[in-house]
């Protein structure tokens, strides 16, 4: 291996490494779900509260989300980036799930597809739970990775919101059905 591509390789392994620790290299190709979540007002003035959350062993999830663990595990998890946004006093709860093969990844959707859906925009690998009573929740896949997106909510603009935010994440992330 020639100089140059040992510090090639160096550089990957060091960007995977802080992309782990929530990081990121500030890369578009990030390939990381905390690399996923947009930055603050890149969908239409929503802005993220907080640092987000980077799960990445079993434990950590189980304290995460409470008894909804196994399904992600069983699955063939690897890793979570859990960020909530705010906007006008609306906030968006997001969670971007490592399922290490498009495979798992199709495994999760198709277990947590809701019985009351819509597809976002026509694509069948974004849905819209549409029976959820006062808020609005989706799921969308693409490549290795599962994108949940929620809003406290249930309004005309909400919908436009959650549906707006998908599209952006789908869209900005598109390398990742590459990956």
């Amino acid at each position: 291996m020639d100089q140059r591509t040992s510090r090639g390789v160096l550089g990957i392994l060091y960007c995977g490494l802080l992309s782990g620790l929530g990081s990121g290299c500030g890369s578009s190709a990030d390939h990381s779900p905390t690399g996923m979540l947009p930055a603050n007002n890149e969908v239409a003035g929503w802005v993220r509260v907080g640092t987000p959350t980077v799960i990445s062993n079993d434990t950590d999830l189980y304290n995460q989300i409470d008894g909804g663990a196994p399904k992600y595990i069983d699955r063939g998890w690897v890793g979570s980036a859990y960020a909530e946004y705010s906007q006008d006093g609306i906030s968006m709860q997001v969670a971007i799930h490592d399922m290490g093969s498009d495979a798992n990844a199709q495994s999760l959707f198709s277990y947590e597809l809701p019985a009351s859906n819509q597809p976002i925009q026509g694509n069948s690998n974004s849905v819209l739970d549409t029976g959820l009573p006062a808020a609005y929740a989706s799921e969308s896949i693409l490549g290795r990775f599962v994108i949940e997106v929620s809003i406290d909510a249930r309004s005309d603009a909400s919908l436009a919101a959650i549906e707006a935010f998908i599209i952006e994440i789908l869209n900005r992330n598109a390398w990742a059905a590459q990956s």
